[in-house]
C-alpha cells in the first residue's frame, strides 16, 4: 500500500519504519495514534513485569512476558528491543538468567527510544493533515 501521509526527517528514524507503521494503520491517523497510546501505555507495564521475573529468578515468566512483549514491539521494529526481547525469552526458555540484567538495561534504553520515535510520528502525522 502505498502511503499518502508525510513523513518527514526519513532519515533520523533509527528504530522505526514510518510507512511500514502507517501501512499497519490503513493510514488512518486516528487509529494509528490509538496504536500508539495503547502500545505507549501497555509497554512500562511489560517492562515492569519483565524487572520483575529477572528480580524473582521466575524463568518461566521472563519467557512468557518476553514473548508477549516482543509481538507487540514487532509491530514497529524489528530492530532494538526486538532482538533484546528475543534474547531474553530464550534466556527465560533454557532457565539462564544470569546475563538478564544487563539485557534488561538495555531493553528499558531501547523501549524508551521507540516510545519516542512512536510520539514523533505520531506528532508529525497528525499535523500533516
Amino acid at each position: 500500500m502505498t502511503n499518502s501521509i508525510s513523513t518527514e526527517n526519513a532519515g533520523t528514524w533509527r528504530l522505526i519504519e514510518p510507512e511500514k507503521v502507517l501501512d499497519m494503520a490503513v493510514n488512518d491517523v486516528d487509529f494509528l495514534t490509538e496504536l500508539i497510546d495503547l502500545f505507549s501505555a501497555l509497554a512500562p507495564e511489560q517492562i515492569q513485569e519483565i524487572q520483575q521475573a529477572i528480580d524473582s529468578h521466575d524463568a518461566e515468566l521472563l519467557s512468557g512476558v518476553a514473548h508477549a512483549f516482543k509481538g507487540m514491539v514487532g509491530n514497529y521494529t524489528q530492530a532494538g528491543p526486538y532482538p533484546l526481547l528475543q534474547s531474553l525469552e530464550n534466556d527465560g526458555k533454557s532457565a539462564e538468567l544470569e546475563g538478564c540484567r544487563v539485557k534488561f538495561n538495555s531493553l528499558e534504553r531501547e523501549v524508551a527510544e521507540l516510545l519516542t520515535e512512536l510520539e514523533t510520528l505520531k506528532t508529525q502525522v497528525s499535523q500533516s493533515l
